[in-house]
């Protein structure tokens, strides 16, 4: 969390000042009102794809639900509703001999075109708690749908007022004015954006070419080209959000370093500076059973005692001088002795079963409500 929990009541405000001709509260009320967000409540965002995300991202609205409730203020989830991907996809962990992965499909999407340009989705397997979630959230497409169904899934952990999508901002009279402004002067746009980008090259979003601005377009979020059915990449959905959006916005680590450079790019683009930003994450691993490389090793020369065969071996290993050659064809003579009565080691599936145990991005409904309660005590406690 950063900066500490502390400081975070002295950084909800709303962004202030004159911006496109107009005072940024006016465009604020507008969005909110349009949006059906109380005008005059702090609002504590947090945004996201429309996927069922990891511990790491609950975290975020754990600790958005907290300040919310600490300054009087909501939760609002802002969706990237034109993401493309399989968002309904769930990786699970299968338990045998050695940890597995499989995916199952929770329903059926095209993972070519954006989220929002598709129906609402029917669950094709029964795969609960995501099945009924789906079936039970609102929502008029697929990304609304899944948005919602992710709510309903974190209601035992935190509160979310309100879902809004991110073609909202884009769609609101100040987004209207910025695309405009975008437009009117696009050069000036084009290389504000550009020098932000310079100020932290390690992020890795790529420049803008000439006459290209920070906008998708189209179903398949293609590059612009003919200024149609816009959608807003990441710098300027979060400088929309931050300008006029809420007063105090919820980052994980990667948004909350590329966000620097948007800031760098409102400030010189539009003399605005946005409203203040935090960062929060987490990392919860699933109680997997495995045993480790190490261990298996170990077990696989240590047969039982019982077994004459092996103290042989052993007296003859311990008789002979630390190592000397004789010491060394003694273990080998009982090492291979021990490939006559068990199964040799694959070490690629011990690496494999460690990796599988310490991810950290399972779906938030498979950890256990244990593990996630305690997520929720331990950063209400920071």
């Amino acid at each position: 969390m950063f900066p500490e929990y502390l400081q975070w009541n002295s950084l909800v405000s709303p962004a202030v000042g004159e911006v496109l001709g107009r005072n940024l509260s006016d465009w604020q009320r507008e969005f909110r009102e349009s949006n059906n967000i109380p005008p005059h409540k702090p609002v504590i965002m947090v945004g996201h794809q429309p996927t069922f995300f990891h511990p790491g991202i609950l975290a975020k609205f754990i600790a958005a639900n907290r300040i919310a409730k600490q300054v009087g203020g909501v939760v609002v989830f802002l969706v990237a509703d034109h993401y493309i991907g399989n968002a309904t996809a769930v990786e699970f962990c299968v338990s045998g001999n050695h940890l597995k992965l499989e995916t199952k499909q929770i329903s059926t999407l095209d993972a070519t075109i954006s989220l929002k340009d598709q129906p609402r989705v029917k669950a094709s397997e029964n795969v609960n708690p995501f099945t009924d979630a789906l079936k039970n959230a609102s929502g008029d497409n697929a990304a609304m749908q899944i948005a919602n169904a992710l709510v309903l899934l974190m209601e035992p952990f935190a509160c979310v007022n309100h879902v809004v999508p991110a073609s909202a901002l884009l769609e609101s009279s100040f987004g209207n004015a910025m695309l405009e402004e975008m437009q009117r002067d696009s050069e000036y746009c084009i290389e504000a954006y550009n020098t932000a980008l310079t100020t932290a090259p390690s992020n890795g979003i790529p420049f803008l070419n000439q006459m290209e601005l920070p906008l998708w377009e189209g179903i398949t979020n293609q590059k612009l080209e003919t200024g149609f059915d816009l959608r807003p990449r990441a710098l300027t959905l979060t400088l929309l959000a931050r300008l006029i959006g809420c007063d105090l916005f919820v980052h994980g680590t990667g948004g909350y370093a590329y966000d620097k450079s948007m800031e760098h790019w409102c400030s010189t683009w539009l003399d605005a500076k946005p409203c203040h930003a935090v960062m929060v994450t987490a990392s919860l691993r699933l109680p997997l059973q495995m045993q480790t490389w190490t261990d298996a090793r170990r077990e696989y020369f240590s047969p039982p005692f019982d077994i004459p065969t092996k103290e042989i071996f052993l007296n003859a290993i311990s008789s002979a001088e630390y190592g000397s050659p004789q010491r060394q064809v003694h273990f080998q003579e009982m090492r291979r002795w021990l490939e006559t009565i068990q199964l040799p080691l694959d070490k690629t599936d011990y690496i494999e079963d460690t990796q599988i145990a310490m991810k950290r991005n399972w779906a938030f409904p498979l950890y256990c409500e244990d593990q996630l309660h305690n997520l929720v005590k331990e950063i209400n406690e920071l």
